[in-house]
């Protein structure tokens, strides 16, 4: 049985988002080279969350606009800026936003499109995505190819997924063990992290869902927005995707 005073929401505590995201590194020089090869000069990003992607985009000298709807991890994303007007980073939904601006890049980075967990949730944000564009623009999404582990419900066990440094408890070390529950109906994963620390003791539980978008699924609802799939690549250095892709990478245009 699940303890109920153990669980929390990982959007209310950035800091240690950002203490689990410490390894992930591979797709900033990615995004870097976007901008530099499409001479970018705007960009638009969604879910920035405390500004993994963000920052280092800003310290390209680029127009960047961020938005998300957990008020700490912009609060967090603000307090690393710098020399740069914050208010470009603004706490909205991804399904209901609007700048008098469009971009040369619009971004929704490692996996964020999967907290959309319905079409019409989807559908909503590439509309927006789409009024935000100019014939020149170009929209990305990065995001997990579903595994058949995943699909199968073959990781509903716990499985050790990483150990990190919980800089909210003086770096102390703790394990995640993730297991999932997929609805083959729905296409709706429910995961569940279990914290534990050195002792084998739990710390905390972190529960959410997680939309299980397949290329198919995808292609379509950005046909439906008018939104064309240019280029599509399995990796971050632009191998084309195949059936051994373990990611989806997308670029589109209108």
């Amino acid at each position: 049985m699940t303890n109920k005073n153990k669980i929390f929401s990982i959007y209310e505590n950035p800091q240690l988002y950002d203490d689990i995201m410490w390894w992930k590194k591979d797709d900033i020089n990615f995004y870097k080279n976007i901008i530099t090869n499409y001479k970018v000069k705007s960009v638009l990003e969604l879910f920035c969350g405390t500004g993994r992607i963000g920052l280092p985009i800003i310290n390209q000298k680029i127009d960047y606009y961020g938005l998300d709807k957990s008020v700490k991890f912009v609060d967090l994303f603000k307090s690393k800026i710098n020399n740069y007007n914050n208010e470009k980073i603004k706490v909205c939904d991804a399904t209901d936003f609007s700048f008098n601006k469009r971009f040369d890049l619009i971004i929704i980075g490692f996996n964020s499109l999967a907290h959309l967990i319905t079409n019409n949730d989807i559908n909503k944000c590439f509309s927006r995505v789409y009024d935000h564009m100019h014939s020149n623009s170009i929209f990305i999404i990065d995001i997990f190819m579903p595994t058949n582990e995943l699909t199968s419900n073959l990781n509903s066990t716990k499985v050790d997924l990483m150990d990190f440094k919980d800089s909210t408890q003086n770096n102390k070390i703790l394990k995640i063990y993730e297991s999932n529950d997929y609805n083959s109906e729905t296409e709706v994963n429910t995961i569940k992290w279990d914290f534990v620390n050195e002792n084998n003791r739990l710390e905390y539980i972190y529960e959410f869902e997680m939309r299980m978008l397949f290329p198919d699924t995808l292609h379509t609802l950005l046909a439906d927005n008018n939104l064309k799939v240019n280029k599509f690549y399995g990796k971050y250095t632009l191998s084309s995707f195949d059936e051994e892709s373990d990611k989806q990478i997308y670029i589109c245009t209108k």
